[in-house]
């Protein structure tokens, strides 16, 4: 065979071989750009139901504290109209007395010693018969009169203890409403708290299948380019019947390389706040913590309230912890899920009580010890109250020890 034939045999294989690799390349290449552009539709789509069920959320949000806004304004009313009635019961509880005093005191202008025949014989001293008609009827006045007080007395004592049960009545259903409060915010916020993780595990995937897709278009980019290179060099040696080399300032990767290229890219995970994680107590810290709990007694209830202005119940005790350095959970709720249960035996001033008025734990207080905690009640703001007090015993759930 001449050398020409042999030039030609040898073009004629390299450009078929080297022309293979780069259409099975592609093909590989164009299905992996396929099926990354089919997860990113896929991802898109749960991205925006996502954000979608997240915005609901959102709106939940406002809109329970725009109701509470409002319930705290009946709550302030309702704590003024306490007030009224205690000066209303107090003023009963005067009338009443007046009432006895006036009693005793025509009673004993008629009879010497209690006895009601003094009625009688007070008539029957009478020196006329004129003079016994004028005596029954001052005795029938004064019965009369006596019979009217003694209603009056009674219907009062009635009035009081109407007035006390309304009272009562009322500081149980505003307590109740600041629980039911309480407990809607721990709920939406921790839809909240695992919305946001998805919506944001969502992106993150997102952003690493679109790396994976432009790397992937990179690399048959650069197999295209390539082909055309080859193509060029077949289509030259056909002609001249010599090998012409082409520089070239790219490069057909190999499968190996394009495998590594092609990887997949780890998503890395989303970091939250954990909800229910607690800085560790220092050693002596309940000294610290009791004198700032202390220090804002008195402060009025606020819904969401987390500062001297005015307290919800897991805003004061994260208040009080935080003078100790301890970081406490935002919610009751959260603050239940973070501390290691206890009996009511082992718990001690410092640890915290729960209770549960709306069918999740809605209240928390800081136990002092004697049955007693404090904490920021709707119907008192910061104040001692005890745990055995009728409406807080039903309630009771337990105790928790900060970790």
């Amino acid at each position: 065979m001449n050398k020409k034939f042999i030039n030609i045999a040898l073009v004629a294989a390299l450009g078929f071989t080297t022309y293979i690799a780069p259409i099975t390349a592609f093909a590989s290449t164009d299905k992996d750009i396929q099926t990354t552009t089919e997860k990113l539709v896929n991802l898109k789509d749960k991205e925006v139901s996502a954000e979608s069920q997240l915005a609901a959320i959102t709106t939940a949000i406002t809109d329970n504290e725009n109701k509470a806004s409002s319930l705290m304004n009946e709550m302030k009313e309702t704590q003024t109209n306490l007030q009224k009635l205690k000066v209303q019961i107090s003023d009963l509880n005067a009338a009443i007395e007046k009432r006895e005093a006036k009693l005793n005191e025509q009673a004993r202008s008629v009879q010497t010693d209690g006895d009601s025949q003094n009625y009688v014989e007070f008539v029957i001293n009478a020196k006329s018969f004129a003079d016994v008609i004028g005596r029954v009827d001052v005795v029938s006045q004064i019965v009369s009169a006596n019979q009217e007080l003694v209603e009056a007395q009674a219907n009062d004592k009635k009035a009081v203890a109407a007035k006390q049960k309304e009272t009562e009545s009322n500081i149980e259903k505003q307590t109740v409403v600041a629980a039911k409060l309480e407990a809607s915010k721990t709920d939406l916020e921790q839809q909240k708290l695992e919305k946001e993780a998805v919506v944001a595990s969502i992106a993150a995937e997102k952003a690493g299948l679109e790396s994976e897709k432009e790397k992937f278009l990179a690399v048959k980019a650069v197999a295209e380019q390539g082909a055309e290179e080859l193509a060029l060099v077949k289509t030259t040696t056909a002609t001249t019947g010599k090998v012409e080399t082409i520089s070239t300032s790219t490069e057909v990767k190999d499968s190996a390389t394009s495998t590594n290229i092609a990887s997949k890219v780890t998503a890395k995970p989303v970091e939250t706040e954990n909800a229910a994680s607690t800085t560790k107590a220092p050693i002596g810290s309940w000294a610290t913590i009791k004198s700032a709990a202390y220090g804002v007694s008195g402060t009025p209830y606020l819904y969401g309230g987390t500062t001297i202005s005015g307290f919800d119940c897991s805003g004061f005790t994260r208040y009080a912890f935080a003078a100790a350095g301890i970081n406490l959970p935002r919610t009751a709720g959260a603050q239940y899920a973070a501390t290691t249960k206890i009996s009511q035996s082992e718990a001690q001033p410092g640890d915290l009580v729960f209770f549960n008025q709306t069918g999740s734990i809605d209240h928390v207080g800081i136990y002092l010890g004697n049955n007693q905690f404090i904490g920021s009640q709707s119907s008192t703001g910061v104040a001692v109250t005890t745990i055995s007090q009728a409406y807080w015993a039903q309630y009771l759930v337990g105790f928790g020890r900060v970790n």
